[in-house]
């Protein structure tokens, strides 16, 4: 019995799965491919006197790799034996799942296609002419949906007969790119791939070609060639990567026959309807603000409401413990510091839930998609892709997950420069001490616009500083964006309640221990050394404030006050900063210890940051906070995804110094 081997691929979320699901009298077959734990399915089964033996291989956008996964896809194509491919297509996804499938043709081996999910798109009204499809690409392909079970029989007697016939793939892009590559396939001699395959693969920089044909007699003789072929398409399409002017003929390849092959859909559906609003090329940017700027107002508006009471239950709590403990040293660290530091922490709680509760219904609803696409233009201009968008805006939530988020991104580049910008996203830990000099300094009926201003200030500081890192340290062109607009859905409920339930879970933990055990040390380090003989020469009314200006705490601050004199702030400022590289939170809670708040209710640390403060100072304390290095957690999380050396230490120092420069600026300005 003849075996077939078919390589079964496709992009992500075309089906693939539910394909090797559907066929009847299968057995699967799980393992891992060689060197790497990514799993390998292979499919075996009979048909018309033929073994069939389907391998599915890990989704992937194109043949350019970056993950461990698209690298398998990539070898495996590239140097492993089989007779066919098989690609599944997303029938509703047509003309960009079609740039991937042009790639695979240039590879020169029979192909089908399927066109999956072609349930959904008929339903809709759309139709797709597969004999139209043959006839332009010489591709056999069959409409199918693997969910409802129809198609699958007649697609595999189009790939037993693609592989008795042995159909090469006839897909042609642009005079002027088949110019080139013609030129280049006479210079190619003996190679393991077409001539065709190598020569489209050097003129988008293929490393993997590139080892391969360095090693060739003949390499030397391209050379030239090639590099006329790159200047001639760079100056045609003004355009200087040539991977992006070969993923721009592709796409424009697949709208083209798209239009000659499909019928789209009469009906058009809610999701559509929708995306003509919000992805709107000239409403689409200011809707999104739109979004946000309600977001950050209803952050603060609704979340200053529980305030006063989540006050009064510390002021009480804090009552009743000075009540049941003994008068002394444990006494006073635990009611006058450990407990007003974390209640001034915990007040703002509900603060970082509506910000979390708003950000996770964007994405929930397939909204935040869609921004990632309207942010496209925009952040490729300041040297970002869209796909950098969702690490970014993941950053107004914490900066930790938002550097794992990083890892989307395929280019090593891009996902750099993503991660170093990040930090200029005000995280959520550092929205106790906006709200705070906020409210203490600006007039209530503004403060929702001004915490708005905050946050899109860093993001659009953020942009300028990753357009200089792609000039200076990054040159070249980000990649081309591709993305999934899933179709928009009700959130669950359950799900972001249990999500919400988390994130409180984590942030009292935080507050109940590392940040209590902050509070403690920043109180033992403001009350102590004490000299009982000189406290006896101090009027009792102003004996804190000297144990204050002589305890630990105060000669560390003045230690490094010269530091941060051009900056017009106090050692208590310059404590309080420094603390907060430990985490955010802590500025507030070493703020409400060194400025003696007792958190009476919650207006009584507002009033002493007004005492203590002035206007200035607190705009550069908010200036340094939007800056500076994000917490120790997330430091640790960037030195884990970057192994580099220089990229680690650059990343400790660089926001720093941006930080300290860009306050100072505002100083000498406004003093």
């Amino acid at each position: 019995m003849k075996e077939i081997i078919i390589a079964l691929v496709g992009q992500p979320n075309v089906g693939k799965s539910h394909l090797i699901n559907s066929i009847a009298n299968a057995t699967l077959h799980v393992g891992n491919f060689s060197g790497v734990t990514v799993d390998k399915k292979e499919v075996i089964f009979q048909r018309d006197g033929y073994r069939l033996k389907l391998i599915d291989l890990p989704g992937t956008y194109s043949l350019h790799p970056y993950t461990p996964e698209e690298r398998v896809t990539k070898e495996f194509l590239l140097n492993e034996k089989y007779d066919l491919i098989l690609n599944v297509i997303d029938s509703n996804q047509l003309e960009k799942n079609l740039t991937f499938t042009w790639q695979l043709a240039d590879l020169g081996k029979p192909m089908v296609v399927a066109f999956n999910m072609y349930d959904e798109f008929a339903r809709n009204g759309g139709e797709i002419d597969t004999d139209k499809f043959y006839k332009l690409t010489n591709i056999l392909a069959q409409n199918v949906s693997a969910k409802e079970n129809f198609g699958l029989e007649e697609l595999f007697k189009k790939v037993i007969t693609t592989f008795n016939k042995k159909n090469v793939p006839r897909v042609y892009y642009s005079e002027i790119i088949e110019e080139e590559i013609s030129n280049l396939e006479r210079k190619i001699k003996d190679c393991i791939y077409t001539k065709r395959f190598v020569a489209i693969r050097l003129l988008e920089d293929d490393e993997d070609i590139y080892k391969i044909v360095f090693k060739k007699p003949w390499y030397s003789d391209i050379l030239n060639v090639l590099k006329n072929a790159k200047d001639r398409l760079r100056a045609e399409y003004d355009e200087e990567d040539t991977k992006t002017i070969m993923f721009e003929e592709r796409f424009a390849l697949s709208k083209g026959i798209v239009t000659q092959i499909s019928k789209k859909p009469k009906k058009e559906t809610l999701t559509e309807k929708i995306d003509k609003i919000l992805i709107h090329p000239i409403f689409g940017l200011p809707i999104f603000l739109f979004v946000m700027w309600l977001l950050f107002n209803a952050t603060f508006s609704l979340g200053s409401i529980p305030m006063d009471y989540i006050n009064a239950a510390f002021v009480g709590f804090s009552e009743w413990v000075s009540k049941i403990l003994p008068s002394g040293i444990i006494n006073d660290a635990i009611t006058n510091g450990v407990i007003p530091a974390v209640g001034a922490v915990i007040m703002f709680l509900p603060n970082i839930l509506i910000l979390f509760l708003g950000i996770n219904l964007l994405e929930q609803t397939g909204y935040m998609a869609r921004a990632a696409y309207v942010m496209d233009g925009i952040l490729k201009r300041f040297g970002l892709q869209g796909r950098a968008f969702i690490p970014l805006i993941s950053g107004f939530g914490c900066s930790v997950p938002a550097y794992m988020a990083a890892r989307t991104l395929k280019n090593p580049k891009d996902r750099l420069i993503t991660m170093l910008v990040i930090g200029f996203m005000s995280c959520g830990a550092r929205l106790p001490v906006y709200v705070l000099l906020v409210s203490a300094f600006f007039p209530k009926e503004i403060q929702g616009n001004v915490l708005f201003a905050i946050y899109i200030t860093g993001a659009i500081i953020g942009l300028i500083v990753a357009k200089i890192l792609r000039i200076v340290l990054f040159k070249g062109e980000p990649e081309p964006f591709v993305m999934e607009l899933p179709k928009y859905r009700f959130p669950k409920i359950k799900g972001i309640l249990f999500d919400l339930w988390i994130k409180t879970k984590m942030y009292l933990k935080k507050a109940g221990t590392f940040i209590a055990i902050a509070s403690l040390i920043v109180w033992f380090l403001s009350s102590y050394p004490v000299n009982k003989e000189e406290l006896k020469n101090i009027p009792q009314d102003k004996q804190q404030t000297y144990i204050l200006e002589h305890s630990y705490l105060a000669q560390l601050g003045k230690t490094i006050e010269p530091i941060f004199k051009p900056l017009n702030l106090t050692w208590r400022e310059d404590v309080a900063l420094l603390s907060g590289l430990s985490a955010k939170e802590v500025v507030v809670s070493t703020m409400a210890v060194l400025y003696g708040s007792k958190g009476d209710s919650s207006k009584d640390l507002i009033e002493k940051i007004k005492q203590n403060l002035t206007f200035l100072q607190a705009v550069v304390i908010i200036i340094f906070i939007m800056f500076y290095s994000p917490c120790v957690a997330a430091m640790a999380t960037f030195w884990a995804e970057v192994p580099q050396w220089k990229w680690r230490l650059f990343y400790l120092i660089y926001p720093n110094i941006f930080a300290y420069l860009i306050s100072l600026i505002v100083v000498l300005i406004f003093s």
